[in-house]
Order: structure tokens, then C-alpha cells, then sequence
């Protein structure tokens, strides 16, 4: 019997209406083992992500005058190191450690960055991202399922607070994208 595209077998409605209780959607294998709650894709885009922020800090030197609003490239490598170390590190810790801890909206726009070099800023990025990704995928699925609750954000887990460290990370490179197309004019 040849069938069009789309086109299922006879019995295929019927059958997926009897596995569906066992599957998120029918056509989806059924899970017979708890999957990690944190999984390693996240990884993968954040250093990704962080490798494409600093190349473009760098390439983005070369003009001393780079802006991107109000903050020169030392100022965003150096808020991105101090945003790791001081916000993520420490909260992505306590959601592990059983806390339930509560979070405020976190910013350091009023830290005066102008005693940090571009490159040391970018090595301690690097350094702490790091850290963070390898105490991360160190944690059991019960640690990577606990909770804190973010003022913004609700309630959020070590994966959550992963990805809204990424989002912060795309937000700059958006800048830096928005910038290099102006330099290139």
C-alpha cells in the first residue's frame, strides 16, 4: 500500500491513543529513565557563546574609541567577569545546596570598572564560566531539579539560571554585533 506524505498506516491512531499516557506526545519514544534535568547542550552554547562574545570584544579594540552605549569594551568584558562571579557562581550554589533562595534583580551598571585591563577582565570571565559549567555538570539530578525563586524571573532552577546567563551573554552581543556593523561603515 503506498501512502502520501503524511499519510499514516491503518491502526497508528488507535495505537498511539493506547502508548500516549506513557509519552509526552505520541510519536515520541517513551522515557523509561529520568532524564538529566540539566543537559549538556547548555554547556556547549555557553562556552560558544562566551568564545564569539570575547573574539568580538577583541576584534572590536582595535578602535580605542569602541562604544557600545554608555560602556567601552573594558567595561562590558569587566561586567561580564563581575556579573559571573558575583551573580551565577554564587546563586546556581545555593539553588544546589537545598537553600531555596530568593533573588533580586542583580546589577553592577554603577560599578566603576576602570582599574580592570580588557584582558584580565576576559581571563576571569573565562575563568569563573568555567567554574560554573564544571560544578554544574557535577550535580545530581536532584540537585539540578531544586529551586530558587528570582523577583523577575519566578522560579528558577541551575538549568534556568544557565540559560539566563546566556541571554545575558547575547544581549552584549547583540551590542557588539550593532557595533561592529558601525565600525565597518
Amino acid at each position: 500500500m503506498e501512502m502520501g506524505a503524511g499519510r499514516r498506516a491503518p491502526g497508528h491512531a488507535t495505537r498511539c491513543r493506547r502508548r500516549a499516557d506513557r509519552r509526552a506526545h505520541c510519536c515520541q519514544p517513551s522515557l523509561t529513565t529520568v532524564e538529566s534535568a540539566v543537559s549538556d547542550d547548555i554547556f556547549d552554547r555557553l562556552v560558544s557563546s562566551q568564545q564569539l562574545v570575547i573574539a568580538m570584544l577583541r576584534i572590536a579594540a582595535e578602535d580605542s574609541s569602541a562604544r557600545v552605549g554608555a560602556w567601552n569594551l573594558r567595561d562590558i568584558a569587566a561586567h561580564m567577569a563581575a556579573t559571573e562571579r558575583d551573580c551565577y557562581e554564587p546563586r546556581i550554589r545555593a539553588i544546589a545546596a537545598g537553600e531555596n533562595p530568593s533573588f533580586d534583580f542583580f546589577t553592577n551598571d554603577e560599578t566603576d570598572f576602570s582599574g580592570i585591563q580588557l584582558e584580565d577582565a576576559l581571563d576571569e570571565w573565562s575563568a569563573t564560566r568555567a567554574q560554573v559549567i564544571g560544578y554544574a555538570r557535577s550535580l545530581n539530578d536532584e540537585q539540578r531539579l531544586l529551586t530558587g525563586h528570582h523577583e523577575r524571573y519566578g522560579e528558577v532552577t541551575v538549568e534556568r539560571y544557565l540559560e539566563i546567563a546566556l541571554e545575558h551573554d547575547r544581549a552584549h552581543l547583540r551590542g557588539l554585533e550593532r557595533l561592529a556593523g558601525e565600525l565597518t561603515r
